[in-house]
C-alpha cells in the first residue's frame, strides 16, 4: 500500500510553491491543504506535528517534515516511498 503525502501550507508562505515544485520533480503524488481555510486539515497538521512546527508540513505516511528541510525531506522520501 502507498503512502500518503500530505502538504499543509499557508498559501502565501513562499515555500509552498517551492514544496510543491521539489515533490513533482521527484515525481511524488500529494495532496495539498490550505490550512487557513480548511479548519479539518488545520487540526489534522496540529495533531500530526503535535503543535512543534507551523506550515508548511510535508506528512509522509506517519513521518513529518517541517518547513523546507531538504536533507530531512529526502531522508524521509527514501525510509517512507523507496
Amino acid at each position: 500500500m502507498e503512502k500518503e503525502v500530505n502538504v499543509y501550507v499557508f498559501p502565501a508562505s513562499p515555500d509552498t510553491e517551492k514544496i510543491r515544485d521539489y515533490l513533482d520533480s521527484k515525481g511524488i503524488d500529494f495532496k495539498v491543504y490550505d490550512i487557513n481555510s480548511d479548519q479539518k486539515a488545520h487540526k489534522r497538521m496540529l495533531e500530526a506535528t503535535r503543535g512543534a512546527c507551523g506550515p508548511p508540513v510535508i506528512e509522509i505516511g506517519n513521518r513529518i517534515v517541517c518547513g523546507l528541510d531538504k536533507e530531512r525531506l529526502e531522508e524521509t522520501i527514501a525510509s517512507e516511498l523507496k
